[in-house]
């Protein structure tokens, strides 16, 4: 995934900072939630909660794209 369309996911869900660099760090970089937590200085469950939204914002778009007219 390319950051730049990352970004754009985690901006539509209004993603903070912190959450966003550590959902980057399981997406791109592999990281489990557990060291993605410890690597920000984070909650293991918010940084779970974060990666959760990302993944059904995702699906959602994904679903979408089947269906948007194009132009």
């Amino acid at each position: 995934m390319k950051l730049d369309d990352f970004n754009v996911v985690a901006d539509l869900i209004g993603m903070k900072k912190r959450s966003r660099e550590a959902v980057w760090l399981m997406e791109v970089e592999g990281m489990t939630g557990y060291y993605a937590a410890q690597q920000m200085d984070i909650s293991e469950s918010t940084v779970s909660r974060a990666h959760s939204r990302f993944r059904r914002a995702i699906k959602q778009l994904n679903t979408l794209a089947g269906h948007l007219p194009l132009r």
